[in-house]
């Protein structure tokens, strides 16, 4: 089991049915937005995440994360919580 954390930058798709979501999040030691997949259908833009899942390969989209469990954290600066609120 892996473990991820990060920003919640976009939110690239959402079946309002099952609560499947693609989002893109901000993480340290990436460069890049990191895809993360699974159920998040309550996750929202700008949201502080803690993630426990394992790195899949999907052969059309590549490197993913693959969320099992997924926790909203409250941002623990000020420029973390202005981001959270110009986000909602």
């Amino acid at each position: 089991m892996d473990y991820l954390s990060g920003v919640v930058e976009r939110i690239t798709f959402v079946n309002e049915e099952n609560g499947f979501s693609v989002v893109k999040i901000k993480s340290k030691g990436f460069s890049d937005l990191v895809t993360v997949v699974g159920n998040m259908a309550s996750v929202n833009v700008g949201a502080v995440v803690s993630l426990r899942g394992e790195w899949k390969y999907d052969s059309k989209f590549g490197k993913q994360f693959n969320v099992y469990h997924y926790k909203e954290e409250i941002p623990a600066t000020v420029a973390g919580i202005e981001n959270t609120w110009e986000a909602g």
